[in-house]
């Protein structure tokens, strides 16, 4: 019987149980309708601090927390809440796997939060060429970094464990070690402020100030009283190349949508799109005929929407920078907004 039997009177229900290792599918940041919009990646379990999910990728060999996931089921699995999932035995197509007990006992254990960056020592003890030794030293730890528990281990004993691993597990090892190097993605301004990238991240932040004042996206006015006044937030992302190294520090100011209100802030809110097929139809005419296409993309296409002339909207001042008891006064359709992709139309 287990603990859940015993307690509720009932057996839990397993129908949401995954496999250890199970092939699953996530949704690719930025993805485009002929490259795809989702990735194949392996299911690890789940991040005890952000409750979202854990995928191994097998061609870049890294470990990451990822949010919109699927399987193959085509069931979603949003694990923004306090959900509880289970992981069972290693999946039959990727054999030698380790079990989650194994990771967690041996690279895992003290891992309470995320580490920023992976110390040398560390690296050398993954790669077999370092030792351990419980004596003082005054070798400087970066902030966030996170070393074994004091007293160490033996020499001998940690030489022969390292030898004992297959090589395959030390891979997964070192995939979560360095996963958890990864610039880690603020969600709020104070936390911003908190962390080591602060001044990377405030140049980001000044960038995108100065794009849309360029772009008299809105104008400072005082607050009036019984208007509907939008939230407003910084989304903070870090863009990374194919080896998974920083390229650019990138912040967003984007509209809170769901605080407007329907029939006074918006109301048609649908835009044309073109469909998949018509675009493979041009594709396929131009190979046929041996002509040369091309596309462009627009930075910031909703900065170059214009709001109706009757429609009148206001913003909350970015996160930060609020000036006594002003507010914007939307010219350009901000992202966030319900009606702007209808309006960039």
């Amino acid at each position: 019987m287990t603990p859940y039997e015993a307690a509720f009177g009932k057996k839990p229900n397993l129908k949401g149980l995954r496999e250890w290792g199970e092939k699953m599918w996530v949704r690719v940041e930025g993805g485009n309708k002929l490259g795809g919009r989702v990735q194949e990646g392996r299911w690890l379990g789940v991040d005890e601090q952000s409750k979202r999910v854990c995928v191994y990728w097998p061609d870049m060999k890294t470990i990451t927390v990822k949010r919109n996931t699927y399987f193959n089921d085509l069931s979603a699995s949003h694990l923004e809440g306090e959900h509880d999932m289970v992981i069972t035995k290693t999946n039959t197509d990727l054999p030698n796997i380790p079990t989650p007990e194994e990771t967690e006992t041996k690279y895992n254990e003290g891992r309470g939060k995320h580490i920023r960056k992976p110390s040398q020592q560390i690296v050398d003890l993954l790669e077999g060429r370092g030792t351990w030794t419980d004596k003082p030293t005054n070798t400087l730890v970066l902030p966030g970094v996170q070393l074994m528990a004091e007293g160490g281990v033996d020499d001998d004993d940690l030489t022969n464990w390292l030898h004992d691993v297959p090589a395959h597990v030390e891979e997964y090892a070192f995939a979560t070690v360095t996963g958890d190097s990864e610039a880690l993605e603020p969600r709020t301004l104070a936390e911003d402020k908190r962390g080591g990238d602060w001044l990377l991240w405030e140049k980001a932040i000044h960038e995108e100030l100065a794009m849309l004042k360029a772009a008299g996206t809105w104008e400072l006015v005082e607050r009036l009283e019984g208007v509907n006044v939008v939230g407003s937030k910084w989304v903070f992302r870090a863009k990374k190349d194919a080896a998974r190294r920083i390229v650019r520090y990138k912040v967003r100011l984007v509209a809170q949508g769901f605080s407007q209100i329907p029939g006074v802030d918006y109301f048609n809110t649908f835009a044309p799109v073109a469909w998949l097929a018509s675009i493979r139809t041009i594709l396929a005419f131009a190979v046929s005929e041996d002509l040369e296409t091309s596309q462009i993309d627009i930075k910031g296409a909703y900065l170059n929407g214009e709001l109706a002339s009757d429609k009148v909207i206001y913003m909350c001042q970015p996160p930060g920078y609020a000036k006594g008891l002003f507010v914007c006064k939307l010219r350009k359709t901000l992202y966030g907004l319900k009606q702007s992709g209808r309006r960039w139309y």
